[in-house]
């Protein structure tokens, strides 16, 4: 992480300084606004310190708090250690905030609440308790008591499916602070909870929305549907620069949630940066005399709204944290001093499509890829930068899958129309309609040599076809159910094809002679793909099965389960040393994983934005695509 200096980034301009001004009453001549902020902040949590270390809700001692504040008393202390770890301030009387801290951890690894709504025996109140408070102790250096981890472990077997759905990223910053990521079935278990709708939202709110931003934060991975979610966002902007879409009650932290999702999601684009400063003069109008913050202008301080708008404030520079930030700033609250996710040189390029995308291919020289859309529509994509270069039509259904010719010249496409499409790529136009499956073609396959295309349909069919003048040869019959996908063997003699017969099967390309039949599965056989040695064959399988066949005697090499539902699509490294796998979780984010063909054991993770229906390598092994429901491309550049 580089931190800029205060002068650099943080600093008020004097055009900010004047902007502002006006929001508040009572700043001297000369004197700057985040000075007068910063004296009314340390006046207001004087007044609400109390001497065994804990913290008042508001200036009245009688003031119950509002939200988070009313929820726990564990919210007021934790958001003053946040508050003063923030700007370099030390707390009134910290050791015994500590003592207090740890006094509220029970032998089970739980804290509690002594006052507050939730039930701190609850699942809700236990999360919520033992997050906030392993926020605070990590704020302060100091380690729990006992293992909290064995907690959210418990709330994980179940419970969590009973959590409201601003409760997602509570789970990987908990075990963050504990000092360990999310475990693996736990991050996928959250994630089956964070469904989103077409424009990216949650549960249509924004905090819901917000929490899976900040998820994906923690975990270092992009948010799925960041740029709609984005979109709306915008929209959805009052003139005022708040974000009180629903109740007051429901939306108290909706502007705070807005500028983070904004913030790390929006890529700096101009739209975003103006909508966090009309944020900003928001949250400004949101302060009162007494130096703290109301939820709402006009509002009483409250220990929760001054966390949250001074967050505000912080994210959209007008007020400037310590220099140097604290030490693991992401996990500082709820991820007001986040550093930005700056892009690695491993992250994919996306390309966003209008429909959903069925099937991938790359050209021989790796340039270009086609993209087999839902809406009718080949998209010829530079498969480097994902800029456009063709929208090739042709079909009248969903484009399902694509594939070039060994020499480049032509591209074939299969559809739900019943047909595929020769087409020659120097003129546009499709050369060679080819017309004669019964149902839509799933899969098309080019024999290595060029001579033979041939097409696998849901007509339990498969076809082969001359490449050059598209005559049909020969109908290969024998699957009781959808050819879900083909490919031809190196030798240019055999084809594979599997089936949702559960059925992998081997025939001549010569004669359509079945040369082996292999009963993979009693379910569904969804992919299938052949290593470039010619070797191995493997197969994608519903509910989450991966097998390997040696090609030399068709022995069942490995098999084992992969996390996810249906393995719609499988490829080989170019070495033939790895095998990646796909599975498609409906609305839901899925990974691109990399198996090691000896021993079977995941040795890397590519995660997408959605689904994975599709997957293709690069001839030269350099490049991963991978697409799906999300109408989504990612492409990854490969390590040698």
């Amino acid at each position: 992480m580089v931190v800029t200096s205060r002068a650099g980034r943080w600093s008020l301009t004097i055009v900010a300084v004047l902007l502002c001004a006006n929001a508040l009453a009572g700043v001297a001549a000369g004197q700057t606004l985040s000075d007068d902020v910063y004296r009314g902040l340390r006046e207001f949590y004087r007044r609400t310190a109390r001497t065994d270390g804990s913290f008042q809700p508001g200036i009245d001692p009688s003031y119950q708090g509002m939200s988070d504040s009313a929820f726990s008393d564990m919210a007021a202390v934790t958001y003053a250690c946040v508050i003063h770890k923030t700007f370099g301030w030390e707390l009134p009387h910290r050791e015994k905030t500590v003592e207090w801290l740890l006094a509220r951890q029970q032998p089970g690894g739980e804290f509690v609440n002594v006052t507050g709504t939730v039930d701190p025996r609850s699942p809700q109140g236990r999360t919520y308790n033992t997050t906030q408070a392993l926020v605070a102790l990590r704020a302060l250096g100091e380690r729990p008591h006992f293992d909290p981890l064995p907690v959210f472990e418990e709330i994980m077997r179940q419970d969590y499916k009973t959590l409201p759905a601003y409760s997602t990223s509570f789970f990987p910053l908990a075990y963050l602070c504990a000092g360990k990521p999310i475990p693996a079935q736990a991050d996928k278990a959250i994630r089956a909870l964070m469904v989103q709708a077409g424009d990216g939202y949650l549960n249509d709110h924004v905090a819901a929305t917000f929490h899976a931003s900040h998820y994906y934060s923690l975990v270092g991975e992009p948010t799925p549907k960041a740029e709609l979610m984005v979109a709306r966002m915008l929209r959805d902007q009052n003139p005022n620069g708040g974000w009180l879409l629903n109740t007051p009650s429901r939306d108290r932290h909706a502007t705070f949630d807005a500028v983070f999702t904004l913030r790390h999601e929006g890529g700096g684009q101009p739209d975003c940066q103006a909508a966090i400063s009309r944020a900003a003069k928001w949250a400004l109008s949101c302060r009162n005399a007494d130096g703290g913050f109301g939820h709402f202008p006009g509002s009483t301080s409250d220990a929760d709204a001054v966390y949250f708008q001074v967050g505000t404030l912080v994210m959209a520079g007008v007020l400037a944290p310590a220099d140097p930030l604290p030490s693991d700033p992401h996990l500082l609250g709820w991820g007001h001093l986040m550093p930005l996710r700056k892009p690695a040189a491993s992250d994919p390029v996306r390309v966003t499509l209008p429909a959903w995308v069925g099937g991938l291919g790359f050209s021989p020289d790796g340039k270009q890829l086609a993209i087999a859309c839902a809406d009718g529509v080949t998209q010829l994509t530079d498969s480097r930068s994902g800029r456009l270069l063709a929208a090739l039509k042709g079909h009248s259904d969903c484009v399902a899958a694509a594939a070039f010719s060994p020499d480049g010249r032509r591209l074939t496409t299969g559809s739900f129309d019943h047909t595929a499409n020769i087409r020659d790529l120097q003129t546009g136009m499709v050369a060679h309609p080819l017309v004669g499956h019964a149902g839509a073609v799933l899969s098309v396959a080019y024999a290595p040599g060029g001579s033979h295309v041939a097409t696998a349909s849901i007509d339990q069919t498969i076809r082969l076809w001359d490449a050059f003048t598209g005559q049909h040869e020969r109908t290969l019959r024998g699957h009781k159910s959808w050819v879900n996908s083909i490919a031809f063997m190196p030798d240019n003699e055999r084809l594979i094809s599997g089936s949702s017969d559960g059925t992998v099967r081997v025939w001549s390309v010569a004669s359509g002679e079945l040369l082996k039949t292999i009963e993979a599965t009693p379910a569904e056989v969804r992919s299938i793909a052949i290593s470039p040695d010619g070797k191995l064959v493997a197969a994608g399988i519903r509910y989450g099965v991966i097998k390997l066949w040696n090609t030399s005697d068709w022995s069942e090499r490995r098999s084992w389960t992969s996390a996810g539902d249906d393995v719609w699509a499988v490829a080989f490294s170019t070495d033939s040393k790895r095998l990646f796998s796909a599975a498609g979780e409906w609305n839901r984010p899925a990974a691109v994983v990399a198996w090691d063909v000896d021993t079977g054991e995941e040795i890397a993770r590519h995660q997408h934005t959605g689904e994975v229906l599709c997957l293709a390598v690069s001839p030269d092994g350099r490049q991963l695509a991978a697409a799906g429901g999300d109408r989504t491309v990612s492409v990854w550049t490969l390590r040698p």
